[in-house]
């Protein structure tokens, strides 16, 4: 018989004892509820750290700027969801590779002396360069890097933020070349005039000097000197048509017309060498509010480009359709498109591969589409290049 540890000897019950026991048992209990209070506490702490935890990571993952930490070496070790989709690769098969590898040659030294400047001043650092995407074309991107503390001091890694900047940059971009354009032109308007009198004035006695016998023998020369001047005052001329002030004489016109009344002229144009012209007009083109004369300068500087691109025996297209709120007119050619470091610079004054160009025609295309708030976007590879002049729904007709 197993003797409770209340009784003394004999089976007596010890009071004393007895009250210890009840006393030792309230004890346990009350520890008992207490450890029970304590992990339904730390259970809901937990729960709120693992809903706290999920949030960050959804935040992390899903914000819409790509977040990347870079260890020493410039290797990602850690990215979000939006900057594996901004290296247009899966993030688990981005980890551990170095981030070189998505910069563009021109920049490489640009990503080291980011990392250099994070780990020499312990700051925040800002630098944009360029990123190769696989498969797409490269973009800007804005790396803004801190420096972690790593086992002695910062440079251990570096946490990063890139943000695609592309678009900015292009804006930018066309902001400096519109500036250009216009600077162009207030020049060109200031000074034509005085440029023009006197050339007037040349023209005027070499046309007098033809008239008489004594010049008879240099009328090659004299003729050459007229046709010379005559070159000058037309490019003149297209200075003039860059000027940003030009007034806009505009009317409701029909594209398709336009394009109709002077095919004649480009279709001579093309046969003379050997070229051919088709058209695809849509039927539901609306009416714009255009400048007439300015719409076949613009057509027929494009058209005579796209001519000039192709050999012998190619076809140029063109063509208007009516997409999302805007009238597109494009101008196709089958020639062997227009090298990536020509097309980032389309539109400068004077950039020209013609031996006699001026290298004016596409500025003024720019500014004749700028001057009526449209836009031209260029596709461009080895099967040739499209123009395509896009009018915003603002400049239909009322």
């Amino acid at each position: 018989m197993v003797r409770s540890n209340a009784e003394g000897p004999g089976g007596v019950v010890d009071p004393a004892r007895k009250e210890e026991f009840q006393w030792l048992k309230y004890e346990l209990q009350t520890r008992e509820l207490d450890l029970e209070n304590q992990c339904r506490a730390m259970q809901e702490t937990l729960e709120v750290l693992e809903e706290s935890r999920k949030r960050y990571a959804d935040l992390y993952d899903f914000a819409p700027a790509g977040y990347v930490t870079f260890d020493e070496k410039g290797c990602i070790s850690e990215i979000n969801l939006a900057g594996a989709a901004l290296l247009g690769m899966e993030r688990s098969r981005l980890l551990g590779m170095p981030m070189s590898v998505f910069v563009d040659k021109g920049s490489y030294k640009l990503f080291f002396d980011h990392l250099r400047a994070c780990r020499l001043t312990g700051k925040k650092v800002i630098t944009e360069l360029g990123l190769i995407q696989k498969n797409t074309p490269a973009i800007y991107a804005q790396i803004i890097s801190m420096p972690l503390p790593g086992t002695d001091d910062y440079g251990s890694k570096y946490r990063s933020i890139i943000a695609d900047v592309t678009e900015r940059k292009l804006m930018e971009k066309e902001m400096s070349r519109m500036d250009r354009l216009n600077l162009i032109g207030e020049m060109a308007a200031g000074i034509a005039h005085e440029i023009r009198n006197p050339l007037t004035t040349v023209r005027g006695f070499l046309q007098s000097f033809m008239r008489r016998k004594e010049f008879t023998q240099f009328d090659s020369q004299l003729n050459l000197m007229i046709t010379e001047l005559d070159r000058a005052n037309s490019i003149i001329t297209e200075y003039l048509s860059l000027a940003k002030d030009k007034p806009l004489d505009q009317s409701p016109q029909n594209l398709n017309k336009i394009v109709k009344d002077l095919l004649p002229l480009m279709e001579s144009d093309a046969l003379l060498n050997e070229k051919w012209i088709i058209t695809e007009l849509s039927a539901d083109i609306p009416t714009l509010l255009l400048d007439s004369q300015e719409m076949r300068q613009l057509i027929l500087n494009l058209v005579r480009n796209g001519l000039e691109a192709m050999l012998p025996g190619g076809q140029l297209t063109i063509g208007t359709f009516v997409e999302t709120q805007q009238v597109v007119l494009f101008i196709q050619d089958q020639g062997m498109g227009i090298p990536m470091e020509i097309k980032q610079k389309l539109g400068t004054p004077f950039l020209t591969t013609k031996e006699k160009g001026t290298g004016l025609g596409l500025p003024i295309c720019f500014s004749i589409v700028n001057r009526h708030n449209a836009k031209i976007d260029i596709k461009t590879g080895n099967y040739g290049t499209t123009f395509m002049v896009k009018f915003p729904a603002s400049v239909k007709h009322l």
